[in-house]
């Protein structure tokens, strides 16, 4: 079990000088969001309250989640009509700033949890379509507290590609190693991790005036096929 342990570490130890060595002569890819991510959402949308939020005002914000994270852009903003309510949760990090594994780790399931709700209903990879815009597969739950529930699709983009999020209530040890499998050697690629929540369900948030620009602002960040 001890030299089991042993090429373990020398093995990740081998892997990480070789990183660091192909980071020297490698610069990280040019990020693709060139204005702020509050410009691409409307602030102003007919028959609806639109309200920005602070981080620390979201669900997101247990272990000072803005502090941690470290985030190059965010936006939390809220829209409202009688009986709907509908929020946008954006995090960016520009290309080498933040590991796929710690943008990644803060998802309804960990942050949510943390605050009180529970984790109703838990399903992954959902399809999710836009009018004849076909978005990249979300990660789906429906989450409660105090007797309000909250339908939740959530994304995380790295390098314009969404990850999977089945992590079966465990970190991998490897999942650097990981990492590399599913993404090469170039683990310094820009990152969104993307959540539309609201009171009511996707289809009948679809027949509303207005929302489609809301979705309109998903697929300008990269959601849209």
């Amino acid at each position: 079990m001890k030299k089991l342990i042993l090429i373990s570490g020398t093995l990740m130890l081998l892997a990480a000088f070789g990183l660091r060595a192909y980071f020297a002569f490698v610069p990280p890819p040019e990020p693709s969001l060139t204005q702020p991510l509050a410009e691409l959402f409307p602030d102003q949308l007919e028959g609806w309250w639109v309200h920005d939020q602070e981080i620390a005002d979201s669900p997101e914000s247990s272990a000072r989640v803005s502090e941690f994270l470290k985030f190059d852009d965010a936006l939390v903003r809220t829209y409202k009509k009688p009986g709907i309510t509908v929020g946008i949760y954006i995090a960016y990090w520009k290309p080498g700033t933040a590991s796929y594994r710690w943008a990644g780790a803060h998802t309804p399931d960990t942050c949510w949890v943390q605050n009180g709700w529970s984790c109703v209903d838990r399903q992954y990879s959902v399809p999710f379509k836009n009018q004849n815009t076909v978005f990249q597969p979300a990660e789906y739950g429906i989450y409660e507290k105090d007797g309000h529930a909250e339908r939740v699709h959530f994304w995380h983009l790295v390098g314009g590609q969404s990850m999977a999020y089945n992590q079966q209530n465990m970190h991998n040890i490897f999942g650097a190693l990981v990492d590399i499998r599913e993404h090469g050697l170039n683990l310094r690629q820009e990152q969104f991790f993307i959540r539309l929540s609201s009171n009511r369900d996707l289809e009948s948030l679809k027949k509303q005036p207005g929302f489609n620009r809301i979705l309109d602002g998903l697929n300008a960040i990269g959601l849209g096929g």
